[in-house]
């Protein structure tokens, strides 16, 4: 059977509900999967005679009710796999009284609430040309380096190897993990993490037949050396994304690690600067939609909960 994907809405005034109409133009996809958008149907009319919409939960703002709607019908496996359109997240704290920091955390939250079960997740980009994970999401820079440790490195550096091989089938993934400070530290010249949590992490992982080199300066290692490699590990935020969306901004996917559901979801912002002007590019939103139909495929060989490693 072609797998059920549910696409969310994203944030109604940006540009989500034109490039998923968009997207959905392109017939090629219909053979693949059974796409469900998940939003406001006064947003889908043009889609109405050829998709299925379900409304967000009312208890909620739309675009919050939406993604709540979604990761229900997830974890009840009434559809295989989610694709996020960006949301405002200044907008769903105001609306709904909380700190939404972004789609990862708010999916691990929903599968830790279903299972019982703590997770840890893994925000991870694909290219055709590229792969790229971080270890800290939507932090403020002077949080980074507090928020590292060998364990949350461990930890994502784990996620990374376990999801190349079940996801992507590669086998024996080569991982390079990033420092933090300048020059990799220079031994601890310019900072201590990559001598006290970086290096221990390396060591760890090598212990468990993870491969994974590093820690390497970022400002050399993105002229070539990540060619090497079929992953890196940054440390946060802008120091991967900068260079990846430099090289890969209308074909790059962003998908979630380390969960027991696929989600996936286009690498941009809400766009109201074009919103309504008919210019925004399906391009990420149908590469989204496209990997999320291939990573359903592996869906039964997910590891996460699996493991005895840490």
């Amino acid at each position: 059977m072609k797998p059920i994907i549910g696409i969310t809405q994203g944030e109604p005034t940006g540009i989500g509900p034109e490039i998923i109409a968009k997207s959905l133009q392109k017939s090629s996809l219909f053979r693949f999967c059974t796409p469900i958008v998940i939003g406001e149907p006064k947003y889908f009319r043009s889609l109405q005679k050829k998709v299925t919409i379900i409304p967000p939960l009312a208890a909620h703002s739309s675009s919050y009710g939406a993604l709540t709607q979604a990761s229900r019908l997830c974890l009840e496996k009434k559809i295989d796999a989610i694709v996020t359109a960006p949301v405002d997240k200044q907008r769903v704290s105001k609306e709904e009284g909380l700190v939404f920091l972004g789609h990862t955390e708010f999916f691990k939250k929903m599968c830790e609430k279903q299972f019982n079960h703590s997770f840890h997740s893994t925000m991870f980009f694909i290219s055709p040309k590229e792969k790229l994970a971080l270890v800290t999401t939507h932090l403020p820079l002077k949080k980074v380096s507090g928020a590292l440790s060998k364990d949350v490195i461990q930890k994502t550096l784990l996620n990374v190897h376990l999801g190349l091989g079940a996801l992507f089938k590669i086998r024996a993934p080569k991982l390079a993990l990033l420092g933090l400070n300048p020059h990799a530290g220079e031994e601890g010249l310019l900072g201590q993490e990559e001598v006290r949590i970086l290096k221990p992490a390396i060591q760890w992982a090598r212990q468990q037949r993870i491969c994974v080199e590093g820690p390497f300066s970022a400002d050399s290692f993105f002229s070539n050396r990540w060619q090497l490699f079929d992953a890196t590990i940054a440390l946060y935020h802008d120091q991967g994304l900068g260079p990846f969306k430099a090289r890969n901004f209308h074909s790059s996917t962003n998908i979630t690690l380390g969960l027991p559901i696929i989600r996936t979801s286009v690498d941009h912002g809400v766009g109201y600067d074009i919103a309504g002007k008919n210019k925004a590019s399906p391009l990420s939103m149908i590469a989204a939609i496209e990997w999320a139909i291939q990573l359903a495929k592996h869906k039964r060989s997910l590891p996460w909960g699996q493991n005895n490693l840490l």
